[in-house]
């Protein structure tokens, strides 16, 4: 069995439609769309930084919308969360799963026996890993976007090594 979990795209094309909505803000206060508040000057400089954000942040929400590799790919060998490492993590390698809820997310929590062995790729989840230890575990699986969401992945994780939820 191999499991592969993608993000969901819907949910990233509504945030990138809703922040193109936002930027028109932006344009208001900038002067492109005349108001009667802005007929008279407006903050062209405050309203191009506003557009600019949230055209990116729009920008970086249709990427991940589009992005059709898997975040999440779990088969025989082991399990690979993209956001986590690009190595592949043995399944002999986990020592413990718990699952936590953070309002309406829930995050599967990994603790490894040897988490030095297989090293963070993101910069934030090295500086952040003491933290994340404490309240998630070694390699923190945000589960509710991802196609299949997190039962989908707690039962991939569970047809390799259900000794993890005794």
């Amino acid at each position: 069995m191999v499991y592969e979990a993608f993000v969901a795209k819907t949910f990233f094309l509504v945030l990138g439609v809703l922040g193109l909505a936002v930027s028109a803000l932006g344009l208001i206060l900038a002067g492109v769309i005349p108001t009667g508040s802005t007929i008279d000057g407006g903050s062209p400089l405050l309203g191009w930084i506003f557009t600019g954000c949230f055209w990116g942040m729009s920008g970086f929400f249709f990427f991940k919308a589009f992005d059709r590799r898997p975040h999440l790919r779990i088969d025989e060998n082991g399990l690979r969360y993209r956001l986590y490492s690009n190595d592949v993590i043995p399944w002999d390698e986990l020592s413990s799963c718990q699952i936590s809820r953070v309002f309406n997310q829930r995050i599967i929590g990994l603790n490894l026996h040897d988490p030095e062995a297989y090293p963070s790729k993101n910069a934030l989840t090295r500086a952040s890993a003491g933290v994340n230890r404490a309240a998630y575990g070694d390699v923190a699986i945000a589960a509710t976007n991802l196609s299949g969401g997190p039962e989908g992945v707690l039962q991939a994780i569970a047809h390799y090594r259900p000794d993890l939820f005794r």
